[in-house]
Order: C-alpha cells, then structure tokens, then sequence
C-alpha cells in the first residue's frame, strides 16, 4: 500500500492560534486526510493525504467554515485582513455620524445599518463555525453587537464593528509581516545565474540549473545555489544565515551555501543541491518544524484560555440576569453583560506565547540557531551549565596526523595498516589516517567499531585495530612514549595486530579562533563551561590552557557512557546543554536538557540535536536569544492578562463600555504581536 503523502498549504483567513485549532479539527475530519497539522504563526497546514481527491474535500471543508486552503506558492496577493468590509463599516459610521448632526431623526438607523453590515461578515463566519467552537470571537462579536443594537444603544454598536474590524486588520498585516520575517531568507537567492557553458557564460533563471552544474559568481552578487568552489578566491558574507559579521575567505575545496553574497573576488562553483532544495531550504523547514511544536508555556496558556471563556460568559449570564433580580436596571446590567462577552475571548493571551515563540526561532534562524522545536528555545533560557565536546566543537574537528612512533615495524608498514582500518571507521582520527601522506592502504575487512575502545578491521587474514591508548594493557617502552606524547598535548591513537602495540600515531588539532571569545561569553552569561572529551588528561589540559579553560572545568578521559552519565548528573543540578558534533555525542545530546550540535551545514548534525549552531560563535547568541524570548513570553502574557483582568473590573464596576471592551481585546492582541515583532530586530 502506497505511504500517505504529505502536502504543504497556505490557510489564508486564520487569524488566531484559535482559528488554527479550529482549522486543524476540521481537517483532521476530512476522509481521506491520515493526519492534518496546522501552525498558526508560519499560516500552513501540513497534511497527509491518502487519496488525491482528498485535497479538494480539504478545501471545500474549510471554505464552508470561512477559510481559503492554497498549495503552497500559490498564496494570494494584496492586503491581509477584513480590509473591505472596514472600510465599508468604516464609511457608514462616518454617514450615520453626519445623518446624527443633520437629522437627528434619522441618525438611530443609520448606526443600525452600519453596524449590520460591519457585523454580516462576522456573523456569517460564526454561523459556519458554531458548531465546531461556540465561542469564537466571531460569535461573542455578533453576540454583543445585537446585544447593544436590541437594547437601544445603535451608535455603540456600530463604532464596536468598525473598531473590531479595524483591529482585525492590524492583526492580521501584524501576522503577515512575522511570516514573512520568519521566511525572508528564501528572498537571499538570486534570480537568476551565471551558468557555464562550452563557449561561454549563459544567464539562466534559477530553476534551471541542476545539480553538476558550473556557475560563475562576480562580485556583488549572490551564489545561486549550494555548492563547492572549484575555481578562484573571494570573501563571502553569510551573516544573513549565520549571523557572522565578517566575511570569510572561501577558495578551491570550500563549501558555499546559496544565498552568500561574494564581496570580493569571484568564484566559480559546482552546483551540489538544487537552490529550492538547498541550506537555506532546510533552515525554513527546520523552522516550521519548530513551529509546529509547543512549548511548555504554550501548553499551559491553551489549557487556561479553554477555561476562561466559558468562565467569563457564565460571570456575563449572572450579570445580566440574576443581578437585575436584586438591583433592578435590567438594561443597565445587560450592557455591562455585553461588554464582558467581548472581554471573553482570550485571543490576545492565546497568541501571546506563539507569537513571540515564531519570532525567536524567525530571528534564531538569521542568527545561525536552528531550534527545532519551541519547546527546545524555551527549555535553553533555564540551563546552568554548558558541557562541550572538543573534537569539532572547541576544535576545528580537521586533526592531521604529525607523527608516527613504530614498535618493530617500519613507519610505512604500520601506515598501510592504520588506513586500511581507518577504511571502515568515520572518526575525525581514521579521516585524518586516511588523508595522511604515505603508502596505500592494505585491503581490509569485517570493518566493526567497539565504542570507547576503538576501530578494528582484518588486515592480510590477521585481526588490526586503531585504539585509545588508555584502554590497552601497555609494555613498559610503550606506555612511557604514551606518556611523553601526551605530555605535548597529542592526541593519540595506537595500532595493534592481534592484540601486539605495532605503532602510536599522534595528532594534532587546531582550536577554532572563536572558542575562547565564545567561552568568555558564556562566563559573562553566568553559564559553567565543561569540557568533555575521551582525550588523555594531559592533551586536553593542553587545549583548555590554550583556549581558557580552567583544570577544574574539564573532563578528561571520558568513554561514551562516562559522557552520558556525567550529563545526567548535569541535568540533575540545575539543567545542561550539551554540545557536540551531532554523531559520535547523539546519546549524550538526547540525554541534555538541550542538545545542540555544531552542524556548520551538516544534516547529520542538525537532525541529532534539539538545536543547530552554523558555528561555534552562535552558541552564546542561542543563550541570549533565549532568554530575551522567555522574557517577552512573560511580557505578553502580563500584558493580556493585565487588560483583560483592567477592563473586566471596570466594565463590572460600569466606568467602560463597549467600544474600550473591544480595545482591550483588538488593541491587547495587536500590541502583543508588536511586542513580538521586536524579536526579529532584536541584538544578540
């Protein structure tokens, strides 16, 4: 049987997280639709279609409900929002204002017909969803403004439609520039290319090109697809993706990513993704991704907002008809009851959280921070400490083999074996075996590896295997040339044939030029830097000194497991982010708090880890990211419980009516998107 597919649609007309959830169920509903999700702040719905002619079951299901489903790239032009229908309420009420002056007998019905067109919209909208949600805004709109026009307060009711309208509008634009904010990298791809071609160069447009292809990129412009450099030198800018400032040198054998802009020099690259498939592609997806995963905090406010609208509504019910019992003023106390059904609906406090949750990941992915899921974004603001790996992490992860120390063989001998066992193994010590200059490798089989101890393969009929010093049974001559490579800060690796210590081959990795800045940051941030690694006490003491870390701040000498358990330790006394290269650390990474691998562009890295670092120096960034969105989370969420709770008492206490009862909601939901907005403009 044929795997569902999965499609990816635009829902214009959702407005709310509440909408969202409303979208979803429905969806959910369709036959032949396996599993719908849908994410309010990125506007799409992700669904798993069993038959084809399960997408137009989709669309006309969402129609009958008020909401336009579109593939993806098809969305729909011009200004978001009930823009037409303000404009018309809009344009009544400043009628029925003039008809009010003029000719006063005729003004009460002129503010009825405004506020009966202002409101059609919103009532045929809540009509089509009641069944699914009772208490939609839509509906406590209607509610309230039939409410005022039956009581006799027409003008009122016509400025709640227009001022509703109009906030809806705000709202919406609000929503529509967070999208596109959060999806703006895509817009770095050139529109066009310099292909090569036989006889010459060809502008093409970007679709053309295919994976193979050559492309020359002069300077200003922007590389059109991912790819490695084949020909030139030139400094590139990636901060748009990687939030680095400064640009980086890039020549023959470096990886470009699509969307770069080449500032000086020109480069000629060989096309390995298509640019729709490219780096830029998998940051937007990964972003979606996150987006579609609540947060701790997101949790708790759904489950509040289900409980409050219902609370609320039954608090307007006992004012409007228990309280006249006792104190008369039946018109007066269904006014108030009014104005509370509009403060009833929760849509402020209900986007508060993902709004601002959209905005960090948005901002994270143009500050080099992938996070995968909101969850992972909020979970980093409360870690302590901060364990490293050093092998690619705190190091380049390039190591070169420098020397070759023999024990009755000849150097070129013990070579041929070490790279015919580095054959099978993918450790940042077998790759640099196997780059190393010197004899060809022997033929080699039955590859295996046995974590913490090493890499083994049979060489010419006889058992080899590149292993950690410190886990073998040394002779004396042996263990004392351990002890004095180690002493220069090597790392070390020993090659045995059928259990006989046949060669040490030492090497040597380069720290990357930001780790000490970056551990500094981390200090500053008031985080504990650990560095955990398998390397030997004196070769990691080396690179701690060198990179400024404190003995008592690293870890030396660590199998796998020892990494595992020292993290769940960690985690234990106040949270742990672990960081790591994203392959040899994974359980270690899934045992953190948050993992978070040091992908550079690596897929494997990125899909191990809760987030994604383009470089090391983005590691601090990802703290302070995190921290300034927990904060506007809390902002936002005091803001629209501190209006709700403000206009609540003062629409009981009768000093508001229900033009201000509109503004707490319109005005509270627009403020907190702005409030969120200023994430994607945020300094980190």
């Amino acid at each position: 049987m044929e795997a569902p597919k999965v499609r990816v649609f635009r829902v214009e007309g959702m407005d709310c997280a509440d909408c969202a959830r409303k979208v979803e169920d429905a969806l959910n509903r369709v036959p032949g639709v396996v599993k719908a999700e849908v994410s309010f702040q990125s506007g799409k719905a992700y669904l798993q279609l069993e038959v084809p002619q399960a997408e137009e079951e989709a669309a006309r299901a969402l129609s009958a409900l008020g909401y336009r489903l579109r593939p993806e790239g098809k969305e729909k032009g011009g200004l978001p929002g009930p823009w037409r229908w303000a404009l018309a309420s809009g344009g009544l009420l400043l009628g029925a204002f003039g008809f009010s002056q003029l000719l006063p007998q005729l003004g009460a019905l002129a503010y009825t017909l405004a506020a009966l067109v202002g409101v059609f919209p919103l009532f045929r909208r809540a009509l089509r969803s009641f069944r699914q949600n009772p208490f939609s805004i839509q509906t406590l709109v209607s509610v309230a403004t039939l409410g005022a026009l039956a009581i006799g307060a027409q003008a009122e009711a016509a400025l709640v439609v227009f001022l509703f309208l109009v906030g809806e509008v705000l709202e919406a634009y609000s929503v529509a520039q967070a999208r596109r904010s959060l999806y703006a990298l895509s817009e770095l791809l050139p529109r066009r290319a310099y292909r090569l071609k036989e006889g010459g160069v060809e502008e093409v447009p970007l679709k053309a090109l295919r994976v193979g292809d050559l492309v020359r990129v002069p300077p200003g412009e922007r590389v059109p697809a991912d790819g490695v450099v084949v020909s030139g030198q030139a400094s590139v800018e990636e901060a748009a993706f990687t939030g680095e400032p400064l640009p980086r040198p890039k020549g023959i054998g470096d990886r470009v990513y699509g969307g770069s802009l080449v500032q000086e020099g020109s480069l000629v690259v060989k096309v390995e993704r298509h640019p729709e498939e490219g780096f830029l592609a998998e940051m937007e997806r990964l972003a979606e991704e996150a987006l579609l995963k609540k947060s701790q905090a997101e949790r708790v406010v759904d489950a509040f907002s289900r409980r409050y609208t219902p609370a609320v509504l039954a608090l307007a019910g006992f004012v409007a008809l228990v309280l006249p019992l006792f104190r008369g003023d039946f018109l007066g106390h269904v006014y108030k009851a009014l104005g509370l059904i509009l403060i009833a609906c929760p849509c402020a406090l209900v986007v508060s959280v993902p709004a601002a949750i959209a905005a960090g990941v948005g901002r994270g992915a143009r500050a080099g921070v992938l996070f995968k899921s909101g969850a992972a974004l909020e979970r980093l603001a409360g870690v302590r400490y901060v364990a490293l790996d050093k092998t690619g992490t705190l190091t380049l992860g390039k190591p070169t083999l420098v020397r070759v120390v023999t024990f009755g063989v000849s150097t070129e001998e013990a070579l041929a074996l070490a790279k015919g066992v580095a054959e099978g193994s993918s450790h940042p010590l077998a790759r640099a075996v196997r780059e190393a200059s010197g004899p060809k490798a022997l033929p080699s089989e039955e590859h295996r590896a046995v974590p913490g101890l090493g890499a083994f393969a049979r060489v010419e009929g006889k058992e080899v295997g590149l292993v950690r010093p410190e886990a073998w049974d040394l002779p004396p001559e042996v263990e004392a040339q351990v002890k004095a490579l180690a002493e220069e800060g090597f790392s070390l690796s020993l090659l045995v044939r059928e259990g006989v210590p046949l060669a040490l081959l030492a090497f040597q990795d380069t720290p990357r030029l930001e780790a000490r800045e970056v551990l500094a940051e981390l200090r500053r941030l008031g985080l504990k830097p650990l560095l955990l690694t398998g390397d030997r006490e004196t070769s990691a003491l080396a690179l701690g000194t060198a990179i400024g870390l404190f003995p008592e701040e690293i870890r030396a000498g660590l199998s796998p497991v020892d990494k595992l358990r020292l993290v769940e330790e960690l985690a234990g006394r106040g949270g742990v982010a672990m960081v790591g290269d994203g392959v040899n650390d994974a359980p270690a990474l899934a045992k953190a708090t948050v993992g978070l691998a040091v992908a550079e562009g690596t897929e494997a890295a990125l899909q191990s880890a809760d987030v994604g670092l383009l470089s090391l120096a983005a590691l601090p960034r990802a703290f302070r990211l995190s921290r300034l969105t927990l904060g506007v989370v809390r902002q936002n969420v005091a803001l629209s419980v501190g209006l709700k709770g403000l206009f609540l008492f003062t629409t009981l206490m009768g000093y508001t009516g229900l033009w201000t009862a509109v503004l707490a909601d319109s005005g509270a939901l627009v403020l907190v998107t702005a409030n969120s907005l200023r994430l994607l403009r945020s300094r980190v």
